[in-house]
């Protein structure tokens, strides 16, 4: 890590530190290159995923973390990427889709507690899901509110995991300065739908989707009138208690 091994920095800056700090510098100035990339990537991966998901979004306005969340719900209803309506995220959040049999579950299990490999699962579906982190919570959500699949035996594989995670933090922290943990944590498919695809987030999701437009300003209208009779109502029961009393 010298410091002709940088491009694009103006190295006369560098000179007045000594070769230690000058490699600690080097060091940390290509981890964060390393993170930048990797982040462009990963925004243009969500991006891609969730433009076929919500052609009518300003994606743009949301923040990465909240392009994830949407990715990762997306990923794990959606697979094949079709346009979602406004209706289908509505059942989403009241009902979430169960997306594998139980069959599947105790395989996904296998799989997570060690006795299975990825390839022994036929599921091309779950073997993604399996792979990567938030779908992965997704999927022992679903696990848990599947009444043949003992919570204690969730609970095992959840603590495995997350020591698992735990080294795999403590190694990437060692190769990268800068590296922060992204910890998934376990959750509900059902609360999960509803964080990431609260009113905020659908309303940018749907920017440019007329119906959900339309619908939006029924429902403004509709609170507006509510608001108003609310008041109104306020404002007779006011009235009567002045006039109450009694006049001698």
């Amino acid at each position: 890590d010298s410091l002709e091994s940088l491009e694009h920095v103006d190295k006369g800056l560098l000179e007045k530190y000594s070769p230690a700090e000058q490699q600690t510098i080097t060091r940390a100035v290509k981890d964060l290159r390393t993170i930048i990339a990797v982040k462009q990537v990963i925004q243009t991966q969500y991006h891609e995923v969730l433009k076929r998901a919500f052609p009518n979004g300003d994606l743009d306005d949301l923040s990465l973390v909240r392009q994830e969340q949407a990715y990762t719900a997306v990923m794990y209803y959606d697979p094949t990427l079709k346009p979602l309506k406004v209706e289908t995220m509505a059942q989403w959040q009241e009902n979430p889709p169960r997306v594998f049999s139980t069959q599947e579950h105790q395989l996904g299990l296998a799989y997570l507690s060690g006795q299975l490999s990825l390839d022994q699962l036929e599921n091309h579906h779950l073997q993604r899901v399996l792979k990567h982190d938030g779908t992965k919570q997704l999927f022992l959500g679903e696990c848990k509110v599947d009444p043949t699949i003992k919570n204690s035996q969730i609970e095992k594989i959840q603590k495995q995991l997350k020591e698992q995670q735990a080294k795999d933090d403590q190694y990437r922290k060692s190769q990268l300065a800068h590296y922060q943990p992204l910890n998934y944590k376990p959750v509900s498919p059902n609360y999960y739908l509803k964080t990431a695809f609260s009113d905020a987030i659908m309303t940018v999701l749907y920017a440019r989707d007329e119906d959900y437009q339309r619908q939006r300003q029924a429902q403004g209208l509709k609170e507006t009138e509510w608001e108003m009779a609310k008041k109104q109502r306020q404002h007779q029961t006011r009235n009567r208690h002045e006039d109450g009393g009694m006049h001698l």
